[in-house]
C-alpha cells in the first residue's frame, strides 16, 4: 500500500526534475542562440569568393538529384 509521505515525495521529486530539465533547455537555447552567427549565408568580405551558387532558374526535385548526379559525377573524374 502507498503511504501518502511517499507519494507526495515523489511528486516533489518529479516536479524538480520537470523544472530543472525546463531550466537546463532553456539555459542551452541561449547558449545556442548566443554562439550562432548573426549572418550565417550572408557575402563573404574581402578578397574571398563563395564557391556556391544554385543553379539560375531551376527548381524542383529531378534538378536537385541532377546536380547531384554531376557533382558526384565530377568528383569520381577528378579522382579526390
Amino acid at each position: 500500500m502507498f503511504s501518502l509521505r511517499r507519494v507526495a515525495d515523489w511528486i516533489q521529486w518529479l516536479t524538480m526534475f520537470i523544472i530543472w530539465t525546463m531550466i537546463l533547455y532553456h539555459v542551452i537555447a541561449i547558449l545556442s542562440s548566443w554562439m550562432e552567427p548573426d549572418h550565417r549565408y550572408g557575402e563573404p568580405k574581402g578578397r574571398a569568393v563563395k564557391v556556391f551558387a544554385p543553379s539560375a532558374g531551376q527548381t524542383g526535385y529531378e534538378t536537385l538529384w541532377m546536380e547531384i548526379g554531376d557533382r558526384l559525377r565530377l568528383f569520381y573524374r577528378m579522382g579526390e
